[in-house]
């Protein structure tokens, strides 16, 4: 099991001396193509002072391998971190930042092979006022992509399923990309839909 390798066995003062925050495994797809949940890891998160007692609203990206999932990530995380400085400070921050800064945070390359396996939660749980003043913890979680070589359908499916089942915000959203058959559907909204309603 995980916690026997102390693989994911990390708290804020002991492995992470820096404070820096981190992606967390907490879904792990084995070699065998079963999957087992590291409960202390996830426990660690969401059982932290700060987050235990609070509405939670987990917020993942779904979907194809190599579609930039952990890229999309990383710009919530570079948003909310910008919103938070923001509070504190009475200087204007462009939350976008330099045009030359890298983003940081879920790994993400460029390629043919996929980079993010399984589920993987960021260490960090932000602190966001509702409207109406409630704070609720937001959990940012980046997914393994679909249909990639590796995986089986079913790894696909599951992954895909849980990630969708625990977020907050569910909308799904299908981009049809690289169209070669304009003559049978046409370009843009309509065209896709028609495609889709035909598919589905």
């Amino acid at each position: 099991s995980l916690s026997d390798k102390n693989v994911y066995d990390w708290s804020s003062e002991e492995e992470e001396p820096d404070g820096k925050a981190r992606p967390i495994q907490v879904l792990v797809v084995k070699e065998d193509h079963t999957f087992e949940l590291d409960e202390a890891a996830l426990s660690r998160i969401l059982l932290a002072e700060d987050v235990r007692d609070r509405d939670v609203v987990a917020v993942s990206v779904a979907g194809a391998f190599r579609k930039g999932k952990s890229f999309l990530m990383d710009f919530m995380l570079r948003y909310i971190w910008y919103s938070e400085h923001s509070q504190r400070s009475t200087a204007a921050v462009d939350w976008l930042g330099e045009a030359e800064e890298p983003l940081t945070g879920f790994s993400w390359r460029g390629g043919s092979e996929r980079e993010t396996t399984g589920i993987q939660i960021w260490s960090e749980v932000f602190l966001v006022d509702k409207p109406d003043g409630h704070k609720v913890a937001v959990l940012l979680m980046d997914t393994q992509g679909t249909f990639d070589s590796q995986s089986t359908l079913r790894d696909s499916a599951t992954v895909f399923a849980l990630s969708t089942m625990i977020s907050s915000m569910q909308s799904l959203r299908f981009l049809v990309r690289d169209w070669s058959f304009p003559y049978e559907f046409p370009y843009g909204q309509e065209g896709g839909m028609t495609f889709l309603e035909k598919r589905l």
